[in-house]
Order: structure tokens, then C-alpha cells, then sequence
């Protein structure tokens, strides 16, 4: 009986290691890969959201981007240089054409070419309905340059390399 125990208790204890070890060292490639979900959160869109939920949310994107923050999207023929506040502007101007708006980044491929700096391919898939009820859904292949600057991995460039169709 008191052998049951102290096994019971190893594994509790062998458990919480694991768990703690997993939240405090997570590899630089989790962590990149988690800014692209703060991303994401910070952008969605839930259905009646209110105009100071929104400001409050899109500004946090501020906090993982460097400055100057690089778009190119030569499909869209468009390039450009922003600071943080403007991004959150200009994010923000997008998603209130949108009642409900939701982004997923998947099939990551991330390669680190030198120290503090992060080559990110991956997929971009978009989900929304505007304002007039019309759904749109869209697709991207993203190529994202990331620096880590204080510990902390940011959004230097975004290239859009091709848009995939259905």
C-alpha cells in the first residue's frame, strides 16, 4: 500500500515537471509559431463586437511587430512601410467592413538562418462575413521575416508569394 503511494506520487511529480518544463523552455520555434496565434486573436472578429473592444484588441498587435514593419503584396500591387499605429489603422479600417472575421495560419515552415532572426513559409487562410452578408473566404501563401528583439520574436515582413485558389 504505501509503495502504491509513492509511485502515485512520482508520476504527480514526474507530470508537473513535464508541464512546467514544456511552459517555461518552449523552443524558438513554438514561440514563433504563437505570435502567429496572438495574431490571429488580435484580428478575429466576433459577431457585435464594439468599437472599443476592437481599438483595444488590434492595438496588441503593435506589441509583436518591429518598426518599420514591411508589407509586399505584389498580386495586390502593394508595398509599403508602416510604423505600428498605423498598421493598427489600417487593420482596424479592414475589419469593419466585416461582422464576423476569423484567420488561421497553418502549414509552418520555419528556418532560423542566423541568431535573432526567423524565416517563416506558411499558409494564411481568411474566413469572413461583411457587413452586406456575403461570405468571403481566402488563402495565401505568406513568406515572413522575424527578429527577436528583447526576447521577444516580432513581425518584421510580410510577402505575399501566391494566392491559391480553390
Amino acid at each position: 500500500m504505501v509503495k502504491v503511494t509513492y509511485v502515485i506520487i512520482a508520476v504527480g511529480l514526474l507530470v508537473a515537471g513535464i508541464i512546467t518544463f514544456s511552459m517555461f523552455f518552449q523552443s524558438e520555434t513554438a514561440r514563433v509559431k504563437q505570435q502567429f496565434e496572438f495574431i490571429a486573436e488580435k484580428i478575429e472578429k466576433a459577431p457585435g463586437e464594439n468599437h472599443i473592444t476592437a481599438a483595444t484588441k488590434v492595438a496588441r498587435v503593435k506589441e509583436v511587430i518591429t518598426e518599420p514593419f514591411r508589407i509586399h503584396a505584389p498580386a495586390y500591387a502593394f508595398s509599403r512601410d508602416t510604423a505600428p499605429n498605423e498598421l493598427a489603422t489600417f487593420i482596424l479600417s479592414k475589419r469593419s467592413q466585416y461582422a464576423k472575421l476569423s484567420l488561421k495560419f497553418y502549414d509552418f515552415e520555419i528556418a532560423f538562418p542566423e541568431k535573432n532572426l526567423a524565416q517563416v513559409n506558411l499558409t494564411e487562410s481568411m474566413e469572413g462575413q461583411l457587413q452586406s452578408g456575403e461570405f468571403i473566404q481566402d488563402f495565401n501563401e505568406l513568406k515572413c521575416q522575424m527578429q527577436k528583439i528583447g526576447g521577444t520574436w516580432r513581425l518584421k515582413e510580410i510577402e505575399v508569394v501566391e494566392v491559391l485558389r480553390k
